[in-house]
């Protein structure tokens, strides 16, 4: 994935864009904490077993106007804050069991930990369809956030 990144960073001339690869709990820009303007996780933040410590990290990486944002599998908890999507017991049942055969973790924590740490700009909760198996669908979000004042 790193080269399809340098190529199409590339092939697009993007100047102030760097691909790289490193755990996303601890990789550092040589710049330093403070730096990064984005960090992003595309459907593998929940393939990253201390996925806590890789949103904290990424809140350490962020400059105080730096965006955070993520498109990736979840689940709801059973009783989700007010305004929040609650999934039926199946999806919240067979979607966890399912994906973790491929060692993905559907956590139920993931967008309420990402509240209380960032501010959201944008949230949407969305059911998507699965490539071989059209009829079934599968919960996935896009977060995007900023830092909270006073908060590392």
């Amino acid at each position: 994935m790193t080269l399809v990144a340098r190529e199409r960073i590339q092939k697009n001339g993007w100047n102030n864009v760097i691909a790289v690869e490193g755990d996303a709990t601890t990789w550092t820009p040589p710049e330093g904490p403070g730096c990064a303007d984005l960090v992003t996780f595309t459907y593998s933040l929940s393939m990253i077993p201390d996925w806590f410590a890789a949103i904290e990290h990424a809140q350490t990486l962020l400059s105080a106007k730096g965006l955070l944002t993520i498109v990736d599998f979840y689940v709801s908890r059973k009783y989700p804050a007010e305004g929040m999507v609650r999934h039926n017991w199946a999806t919240r049942t067979l979607w966890p069991a399912w994906f973790a055969n491929d060692n993905v973790n559907l956590s139920m924590d993931i967008l309420p930990f990402l509240r209380f740490k960032f501010h959201q700009d944008v949230l949407l909760e969305r059911m998507g369809t699965a490539p071989i198996v059209s009829f079934l669908k599968f919960p996935y979000y896009t977060f995007v956030g900023t830092k909270k004042s006073g908060k590392p």
